[in-house]
This record gives C-alpha cells, structure tokens and sequence, in this order.
C-alpha cells in the first residue's frame, strides 16, 4: 500500500449514513499510523496496529442539510463531501432485483427527492444521487420502493444494491457456512469458479459494517434444483449478516419468487422455494415475507410491472420499522384440524377477512395416493377460516402450489393467501 491509509469503497462523496446507529469508518492502513477523523465537529483519533482500522463514532439523528468529513494521516488527507443522514437499505438478490428501472414501464417515474445509489457490482464505486440523467439503470424495486418510502419519511434514502442476475442462494453466503454443511458443500463443489458468484466476499469487502436500516432479499429463481436446502441457505444469510453488521435484530424483508411457468423446473420444486421463503418468516425474529406470487408474468421470467411489489415491500417496511400501518403481511397458513369429513384451516398474519376473487374458491387440490391431486370443489370461508369437505382418504391438501399458480383467495385489503401444503 502506498498510502498510509485507504478508505473501504462505500466512502465516497453522496454517502448515506444510517441515522441512530453508530457511524464507522473503516478500510485498510499501514501498521502503527495515527489516523485522525473530523466528523460534524468532533475530532477522533486513532493509532492503527494492523492493516486494517475501524473507528466507531457516537449515533447521529436524521438530519436535512448535507456535511463533509475529513480523514487525515501525516502524509495524507481524504475529504468526503455531501454526506447525509437518513435511512439506508441494502437489496440483495437475483434477476428481479437486479432489473434497472429503464426495462420496465417507467417513463415517467423520476422525482426530486433525496435518493442515492450505491451498486456492489459497478466498475467504479461511488454513490450517485438519483436524477434524470442517470435513474433509469437503478433497481426499479429499489427505485419505485425508496420513493414510497421517501413519499412518508421524508428522509434522504440510501440504497446500496448488491445483485446479479445469475445468483443462487450459495452467492450470499459465508464460505465457512457452506463448508460446514455437507449437504450444501456437496451442491456448491460441483459448480465451477465462474459459477459460484461470491457475492457474499463482495459485500465484505466492499460495505460491511457500514450500518444500515435492513435488508431486503428477492433470490430464489435459480435455486429450484436444491429446494431442499433453500430454507437452511436463507436462514444461514440471515445469521451471517446479523453477525457482519453487529445487529442480531437487523430486519430482513424477503420477498417470495413472483409466478412463473419456468420450463425447466417443475411446480412442487418451485412451490419448495416459496414455501421455505415463508418458513424463514417471523414476526417474533424481525424477519418478513412480502409476497409476489400473484403479479409475475406467465411466460417472462422477468415481469415489467414492478410498481404493486414496490408498494407491498414499502407498506411492510412502513408497517414494521416505522409503526405506520397494519395487516400489510399476506395471510399464511397456521394450523388445521381434521373432522370425519372436513377439515378447517386457520390463518395467521393477517387477521382480516379473506374472499375468493372468484367466488369460486380457485386453487385448492388434494390426493388420496400422494402423487394425483384433483381440484377441490367444496370450500368455504367464513371471516378468515377456510372449511373444506373432504373424503376421508385423502392424505393431502395443497394451495397455489404451482409453478404460475391460480392465486384466488386474497385478504380484504388485497394481499393473496401464500402457498401451503397439509398432510392428513
């Protein structure tokens, strides 16, 4: 190194600096160098003994005008310039999070507000403050949710965007995680070096621990092959970056793969995926699911239209991080009891009632010998329970486990009845 100290890649002029937490500098140094930091005021001074240094700064509130900090050695001395506080989100993810606002329907979407880029995978790394000269190749679900967001808080927004659209759910992960699961390991070694992506070593190095608000999380296209592992995969990221960041209550919104008619995978693989998204959802451990099932494209893997998941994704963050709103998590299964020829389920999530958009009760099933399922004709709702009539040999119900399903149960506010199987 021939400066004494080098900044990590997320200091650049435009940084977000996540209000009510702490603010860390950090990046690489020559050994045994005082290192001395001006923020907003405040000088603070550090003498490095390895050749990377972190320094931790007291929280700072939101605030609305911008500020440079300037970060100084003997021989040398870096100023950030228009520096903000606010709010700031991390995306990570597959194809549907990667695709930029300029390939979906959007032409008139731009707004003066205070919002500013960050992207893990650019050729030069730097924050870019949204305007009309540069938008459209930003995240369109990143994009049209920081304006939802942006439209209540009125703070400045920062969005750092870490995806490909060539992911699987092993590009996020720590390698030692994968090393230290067989059943993963066996499934990542078969992959080539270009394949595996490690988008995981990429965040590290690039903006971890730069702390942020949450985390949002839109993977799962290409994982069908290994469904099985998926669940444990989402929760192992989980950990890991609550770990990396030093938050073990950092809230994660995951949102659940939109409808597809993939035609390389099959529906009960793909309706795995969905399924473990759920699983890894809980209120009670700040991890929530935002679902998409209902608004993907039969026949495009990449749907257009990305403006009703933004809004779903900004009204649960509103919900959940900013206590604005309520009942914006779609309605799942929770439990079901079998009578001698009927069965109940009930809901759990979302407590309003549900309706058939139908009227009809669409996409119910149901086998008797674990492999032919039938459509079910004899369901009803009451309030937020759903009855079925059922012949006493059936051994399994199923809902929307397709790889495009029909999607026609829906609570009173417009959030589809997630996908879910029972066994008898």
């Amino acid at each position: 190194m021939k400066s004494n100290f080098e900044l990590a890649d997320i200091f650049s002029d435009n940084i977000v600096f996540q209000a009510g937490l702490p603010i860390k500098i950090f990046g690489k140094c020559k050994k045994n160098i005082e290192i001395q930091i001006d923020f907003l005021g405040q000088q603070f001074n550090i003498k490095t003994k390895d050749e990377r240094f972190l320094v931790e700064l007291p929280a700072i509130e939101e605030r609305k005008s911008s500020f440079s900090f300037t970060i100084k050695s003997k021989k040398q001395e870096q100023t950030i310039y228009n520096c903000q506080i606010g709010d700031v989100y991390l995306f990570i993810g597959g194809m549907n999070v990667s695709m930029p606002l300029e390939e979906g329907f959007y032409n008139q979407e731009y707004d003066m507000l205070d919002l500013r880029f960050f992207s893990c995978d650019a050729s030069s790394y730097s924050w870019k403050i949204a305007d009309k000269t540069n938008y459209t190749s930003f995240s369109a679900v990143a994009y049209l949710f920081s304006k939802n967001i942006h439209n209540i808080s009125q703070s400045a927004i920062g969005i750092i965007n870490c995806t490909s659209p060539n992911s699987r759910i092993f590009s996020w992960m720590n390698i030692s995680d994968i090393r230290s699961n067989k059943e993963i390991k066996q499934i990542t070694d078969k992959y080539s070096s270009s394949d595996r992506i490690p988008l995981y070593s990429v965040m590290k190095e690039k903006i971890i621990p730069h702390h942020i608000k949450s985390v949002i999380i839109y993977q799962g296209e290409n994982d069908y092959p290994y469904y099985n592992v998926f669940e444990n995969c989402l929760k192992l990221i989980i950990k890991c970056l609550r770990l990396d960041f030093n938050c073990l209550t950092l809230p994660f919104f995951v949102i659940q793969i939109a409808g597809y008619n993939h035609p390389d995978a099959d529906d009960f693989s793909v309706s795995m995926i969905r399924i473990a998204q759920a699983k890894v959802a809980s209120v009670k451990d700040s991890v929530y699911l935002v679902s998409a099932i209902d608004i993907g494209s039969e026949n495009d893997i990449f749907p257009k239209d990305k403006h009703l998941l933004a809004k779903r994704l900004a009204d649960t963050v509103l919900e959940k991080l900013y206590r604005i709103g309520k009942n914006n998590i779609s309605p799942s299964f929770f439990s079901h009891t079998v009578y001698p020829n009927k069965v109940t389920i009930l809901i759990k999530d979302n407590y309003l009632n549900l309706v058939s958009r139908s009227g009809q009760h669409l996409g119910f099933s149901y086998t008797e010998n674990g492999v032919d399922f039938k459509s079910l004709k004899s369901v009803s709702i009451a309030n937020n329970i759903i009855e079925i009539n059922l012949d006493k040999d059936a051994k399994e119900i199923r809902y929307a486990m397709k790889k495009y399903p029909t999607c026609d149960i829906f609570s009173s506010n417009g959030l589809p009845l997630l996908p879910f199987r029972v066994k008898l």
